[in-house]
């Protein structure tokens, strides 16, 4: 037998938690489905910021997806990190802050339909959100170093990155995570952070719970879900609203299951199809990453956050912005080396780069051998568009300038790598996700060319609202957990407000 709730929440990670806490604040029935596990309290992997690494091999949080083989990769497929449980991809990712710039959210609302999601509108959200999460920024002789070479290649320090105007310049990163005691920092999660570990009375959270399908009928929309891989199916009815928050893969497939997507390709699943919806699942966009490392022969300190250090938002001209300012396209990162990432041991440095805002696009969709199951077909396909490899050639040039810095090379002991002489062959062959996934169920006015309209409603659909990074028009300047969650502060608010 079903049992029924004012509202349903699927996933329950970053986005997800802000939804469900924001609902049952006012005082609705919540039900909230995770498909992994809550994240135990004395879970020192996680909530340790210096020891998150351990966690990307780790069955329990990751789930292992893979994209198919990219042909502007050297033909190669590439990890697609992605954590199950309680706080979402919080669990493991690297904690970087970053709202994501005023430009794009202007672009947002001025450019694509998607009115009140303008940057004003969205501060006070972004504010609250930085308020309850808890942010910090600490210092160390590695940012520092960093810092110094950044102003040293003429970047002018950017400490208030996530309030200017302009994300440009040398910036000593906000992380998601908070002091201790003991000197110490802790990992912070919007699980933790909005709903914690006494969920409230009138909010239901169910972990293991892996969600197969949307089931409509007239009056009520329901969620089929299943606890096991071979347990008994169940359902839940949401009265009111079902909201997807699984992330800009799963909540893509979810869709799909559910028979809402492309018409031909839910046939070809062997999916009955509820609407015509061609959108769902296209548009899938992740930013590339690739890097250089640097044994070092005077050790680099641990940082408080595991490995980053300090970083610079740059255009890919290699110039400061114009004014107004527009879109950061390259983001420069110091780590500390890690043999996990880039193959290299400790001690060294690593200057890694995301190249932001490239073109390319791709899709979600669904094994048509198994339609139900777990992992959905991903397909990134970098470096397909036009320009895109200019970009990142841009973004390798800056790498390379940043890792041969005098000052930074003196500060370390730094022994730089050997030139790379083919610039676009090493992206092709070491480049790699940096799990800024968006845009596959994406916000618009029209339905021809998005999936959500601007309240987050999934056009032509009653009762289904999408408040996750699927739904963000375009990419951000930056890591994608903050976009994350404005878009299910304001669209919880929007919803509330309906």
């Amino acid at each position: 037998m079903a049992t029924e709730y004012d509202y349903i929440v699927v996933g329950g990670g970053a986005a997800g938690s802000i939804v469900a806490a924001t609902v049952a604040a006012a005082g609705y029935s919540v039900l909230l489905l995770e498909r992994g596990q809550p994240v135990a309290a004395d879970a020192i992997d996680v909530w340790d910021p210096t020891r998150w690494m351990r966690l990307l091999d780790d069955p329990t949080y990751e789930l292992g997806i893979w994209s198919t083989c990219q042909a502007g990769l050297d033909g190669q497929p590439r990890a697609l990190l992605q954590s199950q449980g309680l706080g979402g991809c919080q669990i493991h990712n690297a904690m970087v802050y970053v709202r994501g710039g005023p430009p794009t959210y202007d672009h947002w609302a001025n450019d694509l339909g998607c009115t009140g999601w303008d940057y004003a509108t969205l501060r006070p959200y972004f504010e609250q959100i930085e308020g309850t999460l808890g942010l910090s920024s600490p210092s160390n002789p590695l940012s520092t170093s960093v810092l110094t070479a950044a102003h040293n290649l003429n970047f002018r320090p950017n400490k208030s990155y996530n309030c200017a105007a302009t994300a440009y310049g040398a910036v000593p990163f906000q992380f998601a995570m908070t002091p201790q005691a003991d000197g110490s920092f802790r990992r912070s999660t919007a699980y933790q952070s909005f709903i914690g570990q006494t969920p409230a009375p009138n909010l239901t959270v169910i972990c293991g719970a892996y969600a197969r399908r949307l089931l409509f009928d007239v009056e009520a929309v329901s969620v089929e879900y299943q606890l096991a891989d071979s347990g008994p199916v169940q359902l839940a009815v949401a009265a009111r609203e079902v909201v997807l928050c699984a992330g800009a893969i799963n909540t893509p497939a979810l869709l799909l299951r559910s028979g809402i997507g492309p018409a031909g390709e839910l046939l070809n699943c062997q999916v009955p199809v509820v609407l015509d919806q061609p959108n769902v699942g296209a548009h899938f966009h992740d930013d590339l990453g690739f890097g250089l490392p640097a044994l070092a022969t005077i050790p680099p300190p641990v940082c408080p956050s595991g490995y980053l250090a300090a970083g610079i938002f740059a255009c890919d001209t290699g110039e400061p912005p114009p004014d107004p300012p527009g879109f950061m396209d390259v983001n420069i990162e110091v780590q500390v080396c890690t043999s996990r990432l880039y193959g290299v041991h400790p001690p060294g440095l690593v200057v890694g780069a995301s190249a932001m805002h490239l073109q390319s696009s791709g899709s979600v969709t669904l094994d048509p051998y198994d339609p139900f199951g777990k992992a959905p077909v991903v397909n990134p396909n970098w470096m397909s568009a036009p320009g895109d490899m200019a970009r990142a050639v841009a973004a390798f040039n800056l790498v390379e300038a940043v890792i041969n810095e005098p000052s930074l090379v003196a500060a370390w002991g730094l022994l730089p790598p050997a030139p790379i002489k083919d610039p676009e062959a090493f992206i092709r062959s070491h480049g790699l996700s940096v799990q800024h996934y968006v845009s596959s169920c994406r916000m618009g006015a029209d339905p021809a060319s998005s999936v959500v309209d601007p309240q987050l409603r999934v056009h032509g659909l009653a009762r289904v609202r999408v408040m996750d990074a699927s739904a963000a028009p375009t990419t951000v300047t930056g890591n994608t957990a903050g976009v994350a969650m404005v878009i299910a502060a304001r669209g919880a608010a929007l919803m509330l407000g309906s």
